[in-house]
């Protein structure tokens, strides 16, 4: 339907998008991994990347690294105060997802730095520094 285009970047439908965020909603970080034998673990695809099997959604145990990370110093988005972190984190489940980066006070992250799902909110992941 014209005009019903989601307008926001931080949100994608596809048909896994809606129970993926209520379950984040929730506290509870998924993943979608592959019916059939290959068991590839991907977080946006709509059908496997490998074989092009049906998926399922399966709970993350929400901790990974840091693959990639851009600071933002000009306001992008409106409900977001500068500077803030983007992060790609690569789940040890082994699918990457971009989200934002809790500032903890501790100094900029690194790539490799681990990290652990903090919280989603109004459709945003948000994942703390856990290193020690």
């Amino acid at each position: 339907m014209p005009g019903s285009e989601n307008t926001d970047p931080f949100v994608v439908d596809d048909p896994f998008s809606d129970k993926i965020r209520q379950l984040a909603e929730t506290g509870l970080l998924c993943c979608l991994q592959c019916s059939n034998s290959c068991g590839i673990v991907d977080y946006a695809a709509r059908i496997c990347p490998e074989c092009a099997g049906p998926l399922e959604i399966i709970e993350s145990k929400g901790a990974g690294e840091i693959y990639s990370f851009v600071v933002f110093h000009t306001k992008y988005a409106p409900e977001m105060d500068p500077p803030y972190t983007t992060i790609f984190v690569e789940l040890e489940e082994g699918c990457r997802l971009s989200a934002l980066l809790e500032d903890d006070g501790s100094g900029p992250p690194a790539i490799g730095d681990p990290v652990k799902f903090d919280r989603s909110q109004d459709g945003k992941v948000w994942f703390r520094l856990s290193r020690n």
